[in-house]
C-alpha cells in the first residue's frame, strides 16, 4: 500500500485534520497517512514533486484564493476540479469554514469555556471590528495572538458535529480511503 500525504496550508489546518479524522473514521498512523503541513500553499509545487516522487498518494487542502498553486502544480487550470486528484478548496479559508459548520455562537461558547471570552469581547469592542459580523469576529480572533490557531485547530476539530463536517474535510476524509 502506498503511504498517504495530506498537504495542507498551515499547522493550524494539521492540527484541525489530525483531530478530526479519528472522530471521522480515519486512524490516520493505522492507514499510513501523514498530515503535512506545507507553510503555506505557494510551497505546494514543491511538496507535491517530493511526494509523488518518494512514491507517494497525494491529496489536501487549499484555501480558493491560493488554488493557482496547487493548480499549477498538478499541471491543471484554474477553476478545475481538482478534487478527482485529491485536492479540495476551503472558501475563505479552513477556520472559515469550521466558523461557519459550527456556527459563532457556539465558538463563542467554546472560547468562555477556553478562558478567552474576556478576550474576545476586547476585540469585539475595537473600534475597526465592532460593525463587523460575529464570524468576521472570530476568524480575525483565531490569528491574533501565537498559537491561537494551532490550539483552536485542534479544539474544532474535536467540537464539530459529525453531521456539519464541511465539505472540503469530508472530501479529504473520503478520498484517503480511495
Amino acid at each position: 500500500m502506498r503511504p498517504i500525504t495530506l498537504l495542507v496550508e498551515g499547522e493550524s489546518d494539521k492540527a484541525l485534520v489530525e483531530a478530526l479524522a479519528p472522530r471521522y473514521g480515519v486512524e490516520l498512523v493505522e492507514l499510513g497517512i501523514e498530515v503535512v503541513s506545507m507553510n503555506g500553499a505557494g510551497n505546494a509545487g514543491r511538496f507535491i514533486k517530493e511526494m509523488t516522487a518518494a512514491g507517494h498518494r497525494v491529496g489536501g487542502l487549499y484555501d480558493e484564493a491560493e488554488e493557482r498553486f496547487v493548480a499549477n502544480a498538478l499541471g491543471r487550470q484554474i477553476g478545475e476540479d481538482l478534487s478527482g486528484q485529491g485536492f479540495f478548496a476551503c472558501r475563505r479559508d479552513l477556520e472559515d469554514e469550521m466558523i461557519r459548520a459550527i456556527g459563532a455562537a457556539r465558538i463563542v461558547e467554546i472560547l468562555e469555556a477556553n478562558g478567552e471570552g474576556g478576550k474576545f469581547r476586547t476585540l469585539q469592542n475595537q473600534p475597526e471590528h465592532r460593525g463587523e459580523e460575529v464570524a468576521d469576529q472570530l476568524h480575525r480572533f483565531f490569528g491574533t495572538a501565537s498559537g491561537r490557531k494551532i490550539r483552536y485547530g485542534t479544539i474544532l476539530g474535536e467540537a464539530v458535529e459529525l453531521e456539519n463536517i464541511p465539505d472540503p474535510l469530508v472530501g479529504l476524509l473520503t478520498w484517503c480511503w480511495g
